[in-house]
């Protein structure tokens, strides 16, 4: 069986939502099985996903400081008032 990936778009919201429900079906204890095998894929797509999350407020911040950078004229040759002509 070959394996591939899927290119699937969630907002950070519902990322969100995804690793709590993920998170509640990992805690719930089921009595008639054993050593907890059964949560070891749900426990990888959690870890998936919180991954996915920081990175997608990694990129938020890397924005918000680009914006910042923009509006304040550095890196903007145009405002650099300490340059010569």
């Amino acid at each position: 069986m070959s394996q591939g990936t899927a290119l699937i778009k969630f907002s950070k919201n519902e990322i969100e939502l995804l690793i709590n429900s993920l998170h509640m079906s990992i805690s719930t204890v089921v009595p008639c099985v054993e050593n907890g095998e059964w949560k070891k894929p749900y426990e990888t797509i959690q870890k998936d996903l919180i991954d996915i999350k920081f990175q997608l407020i990694e990129k938020e911040r890397e924005v918000k400081v680009d914006v910042k950078k923009e509006e304040t004229g550095v890196n903007n040759p145009a405002e650099c008032y300490d340059c010569e002509d």
